[in-house]
């Protein structure tokens, strides 16, 4: 360990290791332009005698490169008084003019994490950064002390995009190890940066759609689309997620002109489709509308869903009544009872409760529609299988699949939450098989 170390983090004069060069270091003009007046900005009150001491061993480094009277007088500072951060800043500027990069910045971490606003602590902090390649720590460094230090500013400036870079390049690499809580906290760092730059805008959205956070991303996407106005997967991503949690109408109005410029996509055309069954719940009334945007569907509300965007459910006259005596009072009963009546969501016949508050699975989801295709087609596919409440969930997932209603089996997902519009999707699906 090297004598100044010693000093700046044990407050110990006596020599530790090797004795110093007492030749004088030469720094460039450049190097001295980093090393402030460590007692200019200080914020807390230091006596007018080791104000004096600091600043005379100070100048005689930066005007002399004297390093070992500096250390010197940073060692006899810090034996009286250990928390006299000024002394330290000494001691690590003596680190930088002697280019031990490492251990001046690891002596000056403790006192810019007490006094971020200290500019020459922050000043030499960014430089000591910069040099051992941090540059996302500098930049903040840098940050701090630009409103003393007009050198400061011009560094932060010009290292900022790099910065950025990195910061994104670390969020990246947390989502991927599912790390999320540290990813939105990187977020937080970028936004306060630069809220504005493109890499932010990514940043956002990509956290905000692994916490499935669809009205973030869209906000995202909007602004990201403003600036890259000819990003195809920008223009289908808003549209597909107006559809879902912003304004139906646009969503139409972006895929019919997608549509239009490229007529011969597939995929596309899906999309159009979709958009279409989407716009027309704002014919329906509110109570569809509402269900169609819960984040978390309820057993109640995908009842309700059931009832007016499947029209046979509306007005199929059921065969086999049945009674759960929780919802006689639901203000939704009707459209509850319609749905249980036609055998395609179950109650539990120990107490005859259907539970309309309880969120909606997945499978309970999936099973209730291969009922649909089941129990309202006049000529059920060759695709349903058995159906019908109760049924073992690898027939779910595999009727499901051959029917359409997912596209994947590793989508199916039985005991998985639906939001509204995932539900609304599903029963899209539904009906184009009818």
């Amino acid at each position: 360990m090297v004598l100044w170390l010693a000093v700046a983090c044990t407050g110990t004069p006596e020599p530790v290791g090797p004795a110093p060069d007492a030749r004088p270091v030469s720094l460039a003009r450049g190097d001295l332009a980093y090393l402030a007046d460590p007692v200019v900005g200080y914020p807390l009150v230091i006596d007018s005698g080791r104000e004096r001491a600091l600043r005379e061993a100070w100048r005689a480094l930066v005007e002399e490169g004297a390093s070992s009277q500096a250390l010197a007088v940073a060692g006899d500072l810090l034996a009286v008084d250990p928390g006299l951060h000024p002394a330290t800043v000494l001691a690590a500027q003596v680190g930088f003019a002697r280019r031990d990069y490492a251990a001046a910045a690891a002596a000056l971490r403790p006192v810019v994490e007490e006094l971020p606003g200290y500019g020459a602590a922050q000043l030499l902090m960014g430089r000591l950064s910069e040099e051992l390649g941090h540059l996302p720590e500098a930049y903040s460094a840098y940050r701090a002390a630009s409103g003393d230090s007009d050198l400061a500013a011009e560094r932060a400036a010009e290292i900022l995009p790099r910065a950025l870079d990195i910061l994104a390049h670390r969020l990246d690499e947390a989502l991927g190890r599912g790390w999320l809580e540290e990813a939105e906290g990187l977020l937080v760092t970028l936004t306060a940066w630069d809220p504005d730059a493109t890499v932010t805008l990514e940043a956002t959205r990509r956290v905000a759609t692994r916490r499935g956070d669809p009205e973030g991303e869209l906000a995202a996407v909007i602004r990201l689309g403003e600036r890259f106005p000819e990003r195809r997967d920008l223009i289908e991503r808003r549209g597909e997620l107006e559809l879902e949690v912003g304004d139906p109408a646009s969503g139409l109005e972006i895929f019919t002109a997608l549509v239009d410029q490229f007529p011969g996509d597939p995929t596309l055309a899906e999309k159009l489709e979709r958009a279409r069954f989407r716009w027309r719940l704002n014919l329906l009334p509110e109570v569809a509308q509402r269900a169609a945007a819960e984040v978390e569907l309820r057993r109640g509300s995908f009842a309700v869903l059931l009832y007016w965007l499947v029209s046979d459910v509306r007005y199929r006259r059921p065969e086999r009544p049945r009674i759960a005596t929780d919802i006689l009072d639901h203000p939704q009963r009707e459209a509850i009872t319609r749905v249980i009546n036609l055998g395609l969501m179950d109650i539990d016949d120990t107490v005859h409760h259907f539970s309309p508050e309880d969120p909606l699975r997945q499978g309970s989801a999936l099973a209730a529609l291969l009922s649909v295709l089941a129990e309202l087609s006049e000529r059920p596919a060759a695709c349903i299988g058995p159906a019908g409440p109760g049924q073992a969930w690898e027939t779910v997932c595999a009727s499901a699949v051959r029917c359409q209603l997912l596209t994947d089996p590793v989508e199916c997902l039985p005991q998985a939450s639906l939001s509204g519009a995932e539900a609304v999707e599903l029963i899209r699906r539904t009906l184009k098989q009818l």
